[in-house]
């Protein structure tokens, strides 16, 4: 074996070691809200949702949930559309903006295919990942447009899809 292999090799190791050592828990909860982002309740990790639909009608097809904290709201992230989680009374516990800047919903696109424009595709279905804090209050998840409900999912309902893990 060359020399140049095995020190490729050692190179890789010590980086695949350097993955198991360093600590990612993420930024701290201050760095966060000092971002001007939404700080929610106390969560324990976070969903990974599946959002599917169109502009009139939007659901959580699947759901995955992970121990590490929530990332927030990326920055300068603003939409009419939002995700709001709510407790059992239907107080809102927080609001996430949705990114649908991807997909073509305008009212005359609803129900159409694919349209494509040189390499940019827009779509009038919508199919995105959402992350979402893990509340332990959270009771629902609704999904609005300009203030109109255009879906909701019961919190048991996303458990259920996270394969029961919260």
């Amino acid at each position: 074996m060359h020399v140049s292999h095995l020190l490729g090799a050692a190179a890789l190791f010590a980086g695949i070691g350097l993955l198991f050592t360093t600590d990612d828990s993420g930024p701290p909860a201050d760095a966060i809200a000092s971002a001007g982002t939404v700080t929610p309740p106390p969560a324990s990790g976070h969903f990974v949702l599946v959002v599917e639909g169109d502009r009139d009608r939007l659901t959580v097809t699947h759901a995955s949930h992970k121990a590490d904290p929530w990332a927030g709201t990326p920055k300068g992230l603003t939409s009419k559309w939002t995700l709001s989680i709510r407790d059992a009374a239907g107080t809102e516990l927080t609001s996430l903006p949705l990114d649908m800047s991807q997909f073509d919903l305008t009212p005359a696109r609803k129900g159409q295919g694919q349209q494509v424009q040189g390499c940019v595709v827009r779509d009038a279905r919508v199919a995105m990942l959402v992350n979402v804090p893990c509340l332990q209050k959270a009771a629902s998840y609704v999904m609005q447009r300009e203030g109109i409900v255009v879906g909701s999912v019961d919190a048991a309902t996303v458990n259920q899809l996270a394969g029961g893990g919260r």
